[in-house]
């Protein structure tokens, strides 16, 4: 296939991203502005560099954050600046996390007219059944846009759940993982009940679990890592007066605050 691909985002996304599309797409590398990552990744065979090539389809597959009270979307936007210098007419696919409307801001300031959001649902803990091949949520800029993202992911055997608009592609994921915030900040909530009242948390867990709608899911020492925190303040940016979304926050926060060796869940 002569196709050349460029994923932009060595970290632990991209590094996965680029291992599957290299095995279909043989003109495909990667690319990072960090010469740590590049060395890491080619120490893991990737084909990598920090020059950024002419391709005709951009993955990005960079970091976004949420920085002093505001998102930051800095690297994407780096990333599409220079993918639209070497290659306007290219495919940019993003698959990292976005705010809404980041994707169209983008095409319209860089002049692009094929853009895919199509962000990824990547998970460590079970890669083999949640990594880079599983059903993804596919929005475009527009036709010519869809058929050429669908033609690309259909190649990578990646199934594709395909929607009007970039801005529900984008708002997708952050709702995917607001909503795992929401149960999880529930289940903090359920906890300090049931230390407040001399319960088993983990026995009402189990109990509740039984019902056919109900997965609570287990409550250990707050929410953090890369994602939870920082999509649900993405989504907030849509609407800050969110009473519930507000409230999950404070609820953590406060889960947190309270936390002991005590009434910490060993689960």
């Amino acid at each position: 296939m002569n196709t050349k691909v460029c994923v932009m985002g060595l970290g632990n996304i991209g590094t996965p991203v680029v291992q599957h599309i290299a095995k279909i797409y043989k003109q495909t590398q990667g690319y990072d502005i960090s010469k740590e990552a590049v060395t890491t990744a080619q120490k893991n065979g990737i084909n990598a560099t920090t020059q950024l090539p002419h391709a005709d389809i951009y993955v990005i597959a960079a970091n976004t954050w949420f920085r002093n009270g505001a998102p930051d979307m800095n690297a994407i936007e780096d990333c599409t600046k220079k993918a639209a210098q070497l290659n306007p007419n290219a495919l940019i696919c993003y698959e990292s996390t976005l705010v809404k409307g980041t994707a169209r801001k983008l095409a319209k300031k860089y002049n692009l007219t094929n853009i895919a959001v199509c962000p990824h649902r990547w998970w460590k803990q079970e890669e083999d059944k949640y990594g880079v091949v599983q059903l993804r949520v596919l929005g475009t800029l527009n036709k010519e846009s869809q058929t050429k993202a669908l033609t690309f992911y259909n190649t990578l055997n990646i199934p594709t759940h395909t929607v009007t608009s970039i801005e529900i592609a984008e708002l997708s994921k952050l709702v995917e993982n607001t909503y795992y915030y929401l149960r999880i900040a529930y289940a903090q909530e359920l906890k300090l009940l049931c230390n407040e009242n001399n319960l088993n948390f983990d026995e009402l867990r189990n109990a509740a679990n039984t019902k056919w709608n109900v997965d609570l899911p287990e409550a250990r020492n707050g929410i953090g890592g890369e994602c939870l925190p920082k999509d649900i303040q993405f989504l907030l940016t849509n609407y800050p007066p969110s009473p519930l979304l507000n409230g999950a926050i404070t609820q953590d926060n406060n889960y947190q605050a309270k936390l002991t060796p005590q009434n910490t869940t060993s689960t």
